[in-house]
């Protein structure tokens, strides 16, 4: 098992019944649902991933690296997979704190963000993937997304976006 890049397959003895326990200790990552200018799109990625064994419809995501906090990662990892710069976006939620992805089955923890693009005239640079990632970006309706995408951290992040525009309505 140890030819494994990303996942560490791990054993505890459970603490009160003795019961060996399997799981996957695995590092922690974001992800970010980015907003369009007008609060209409998102922005989303498209890649194979080998838990659906398809193509699956996401936000863009990754890995933290071993150092790196949270906020430095999602900067690096919106750069790399949608194009824009910290300079081009705003912040308008993240979690408290970053939650257990399935706790039964890995250490991940998953740190949550919505951004939002300043301005209509912001442009995508280059993406800059990694070597071996390959992805494709798009701009959808977030109806659309939703019925595309089987990817948790997608709903979840459209949904709690529907939230926030729902409490500034009624505010």
């Amino acid at each position: 098992m140890n030819e494994f890049k990303f996942l560490k397959p791990t054993k505890m003895i459970h603490p009160n019944n003795g019961m060996t326990l399997e799981f996957l200790n695995k590092q922690d990552a974001i992800a970010a649902l980015i907003i369009s200018n007008d609060g209409k799109k998102g922005y989303f990625v498209s890649q194979f991933r080998p838990g659906t064994n398809n193509i699956s419809t996401e936000v863009v995501a990754g890995l933290i690296d071993p150092g790196e906090i949270p906020k430095d990662a999602l900067y690096r990892e919106v750069e790399e997979e949608s194009g824009f710069y910290k300079e081009d976006y705003e912040i308008i939620f993240q979690d408290d704190k970053p939650l257990a992805i399935s706790p039964g089955y890995t250490t991940e923890k998953l740190n949550l963000y919505i951004l939002k693009i300043k301005d209509n005239n912001i442009k995508q640079k280059p993406l800059n993937l990694d070597e071996d990632e390959e992805l494709v970006g798009e701009w959808l309706d977030l109806n659309l997304a939703l019925s595309k995408s089987s990817d948790f951290k997608t709903y979840y992040l459209i949904r709690i976006y529907e939230l926030l525009r729902l409490k500034n309505d009624e505010a």
